[in-house]
């Protein structure tokens, strides 16, 4: 994470989210402790807040790549100009965005932090294990869930909970592979190339929000009519496509429960501090 104060490149902005969410998803699961001091909270919030902090940057380095990929395949110089007109935009947001979290991110002790973390998940043992299945097999069920509300009602925030559902099952699964699971690795690779093809949805969707508050902006669309046309025609193709995808992303899902079967939840002998610390 220190990367990030003095560095401000996309895959390191990331990995730390990456890195966060799945500390998060460790920390849940080895050391629930319902009622009183809750430690793992604590330490929970923090991550929440790094990711909150990075979120924007984060979302606006996705939007200028998915801008440029638009540019890049533009035969019209019109629409070209248009695309480019939207990418100095972002850019602009990124570096006011990437100096906002750069002076939240000075206030965050990261030393004491890991010292948190490390002793917490060096002090998981054996009695962690029903925990971890638990964690597993709930984190499934709420999947399978999520699969069953998308396909009833595709509508977008259905497929974005199903996205977020794949996330938290996928983290989960990713420590049982560590530990030696056979088949959670498996259920990982599928898992993957699922929350690969939910996530290229996803930005598409954060796209066309983000085409429509710069269209937005005060007197724009008078300023700027031409530019205006052009980008909501291109919205308008991109929200048709991201349409035409959710059928197919649904039955993916599906498609991807059935392989998992009903095969129950098991820890294989090994270590699961060890494999949590291998993930920080």
């Amino acid at each position: 994470m220190p990367r990030v104060i003095v560095a401000d490149d996309a895959e390191t902005i990331h990995d730390v989210r990456v890195w966060s969410r799945r500390l998060q998803q460790i920390l849940s699961m080895l050391a629930p402790q319902p009622g009183g001091k809750n430690k793992p909270r604590k330490l929970v919030r923090g991550l929440r807040r790094i990711r909150k902090i990075l979120g924007r940057p984060r979302n606006l380095d996705v939007m200028t790549q998915l801008v440029q990929e638009k540019i890049d395949a533009a035969g019209n110089p019109v629409v070209r100009d248009a695309w480019d007109q939207l990418r100095a935009h972002l850019l602009g947001r990124r570096a006011r965005a990437i100096e906002r979290s750069r002076e939240k991110l000075r206030d965050f002790d990261l030393v004491n932090f890991a010292d948190r973390a490390r002793a917490l998940i060096d002090g998981a043992g054996e009695a962690q294990d029903n925990s971890l299945a638990k964690s597993v097999d709930s984190a499934l069920a709420e999947w399978r869930a999520a699969i069953a509300t998308a396909k009833a009602e595709p509508e977008t925030e259905e497929v974005h909970a199903l996205r977020i559902a794949g996330k938290r099952l996928r983290y989960r699964i990713e420590l049982l592979a560590e530990l030696g699971d056979g088949p959670a690795k498996l259920w990982v690779k599928s898992l993957k190339i699922l929350q690969d093809q939910l996530g290229s949805w996803h930005d598409r969707q954060v796209l066309l929000e983000t085409c429509a508050k710069f269209l937005s902006q005060k007197d724009f669309l008078a300023a700027h009519p031409g530019l205006a046309r052009v980008l909501l025609v291109e919205m308008e193709r991109e929200q048709r496509r991201a349409n035409a995808t959710v059928d197919g992303l649904v039955k993916h899902a599906e498609k991807t429960s059935r392989a998992f079967g009903e095969t129950a939840i098991t820890i294989p002998e090994g270590d699961i501090a060890g494999a949590a610390g291998d993930k920080q």
